[in-house]
C-alpha cells in the first residue's frame, strides 16, 4: 500500500510560513542576542545579522509594493 499524495504537492506536516514573517523572527532573535550576549564577537555579529536582515526586508518590501509574502 502507498501513502496518498498531498493535494497540491505539498510535504504533509510541514508548516509554511510566509518569508516576512520568518525573517523578522530571525531580525528579532539576532537583536536580542546583541543585547543579552556575554561575548562581544557573538554581539558585534549578532548586530550585523539584524542589520543585514533588515535591509533584506526593507528590499522584500519594495520589490513587492508594500505586500506582504
Amino acid at each position: 500500500m502507498t501513502d496518498p499524495k498531498p493535494p497540491s504537492g505539498k510535504v504533509p506536516g510541514r508548516t509554511s510560513v510566509p518569508t516576512e514573517a520568518l525573517l523578522r523572527a530571525v531580525r528579532d532573535a539576532s537583536e536580542r542576542l546583541t543585547r543579552f550576549s556575554r561575548d562581544p564577537d557573538v554581539r558585534r555579529e549578532a548586530g550585523n545579522v539584524a542589520q543585514s536582515v533588515g535591509k533584506l526586508l526593507d528590499a522584500i518590501r519594495q520589490a513587492g509594493g508594500g505586500k506582504s509574502r
